[in-house]
Formats: C-alpha cells, sequence, structure tokens
C-alpha cells in the first residue's frame, strides 16, 4: 500500500509533506504561509502544493484552515525522515564526508536511490564498526 502512495508523490510533492512534517514538530499546527516561507515559494505554490496532498489522504487541509498531517502523512513523512538520517549517517561516518555536503546529497539519495539500495546502506550502516 505505501509503495503505491510513495510512487505517486513527485519529489516536490515529498518535500512539501517533509517541510509541514518539521513545521508540526516545533508549532502546534502549519499554515500555508508557514509552508511557503520554507519552500522559499509563492502562496499559490504551496497552496496548489497542499490541496495535492490533502486529495492524496497525507494531510488535512481547507482553505483558510491549519494543516496538520494524517496518519498515513505521518508514517510517510516518517520515514522520509528515518532515510535521511541514514544516509546522512552513512556520508559522514563511513564515507566521511563534510556535514553540509551530506546533507545535501542525502537528501538527494533519498529521491534517487531505489528501495532495495537504501536498504542496503542501512543494513550496511547497521552493521559497520569503524575501523578509524
Amino acid at each position: 500500500m505505501n509503495a503505491k502512495i510513495k510512487l505517486e508523490l513527485t519529489e516536490n510533492l515529498e518535500d512539501y509533506l517533509y517541510d509541514i512534517f518539521e513545521i508540526l514538530k516545533i508549532a502546534p499546527i502549519a499554515r500555508i504561509k508557514d509552508i511557503a516561507k520554507k519552500r522559499n515559494v509563492k502562496l499559490s505554490s504551496a497552496v496548489i502544493a497542499a490541496k495535492s496532498l490533502a486529495e492524496k489522504g497525507l494531510i488535512n487541509y481547507q482553505k483558510y484552515e491549519y494543516i496538520t498531517l494524517t496518519e498515513k502523512g505521518l508514517k510517510i513523512a516518517k520515514e522520509i525522515e528515518n532515510k535521511k538520517r541514514i544516509l546522512y549517517k552513512f556520508l559522514t561516518e563511513i564515507l566521511k564526508v563534510t556535514p553540509e555536503t551530506a546533507q545535501r546529497d542525502a537528501h538527494k539519495m533519498e529521491h534517487d536511490l531505489s528501495e532495495e539500495t537504501i536498504k542496503k546502506i542501512i543494513e550496511f550502516t547497521k552493521n559497520f564498526k569503524g575501523s578509524s
């Protein structure tokens, strides 16, 4: 079921979902203007993305209302966060990439790598004992 939802999400919508998740970690609610500011986009772009995420059942959104994540949206956002965290750890601790580069690259990798490759990186990272 999740794989089907994942296929329907573009990179851009995944980023919007994750940004809403991040906003909600520090604030009780998210507003369109908060999302637009975080993404550095026009309000109209944030509205279009919010409508699309709401249609997919990932957020609760109605015009002029606050935005919250649905259970399904929260689950996917947490999966994205976990992938980014594991990839960041892999890049910084194993490959010794600088934190700034690792953050940028983990974001790109999270979008572009197959589930199989990410699972293998997770497995490798868990088993890695560091030889420094």
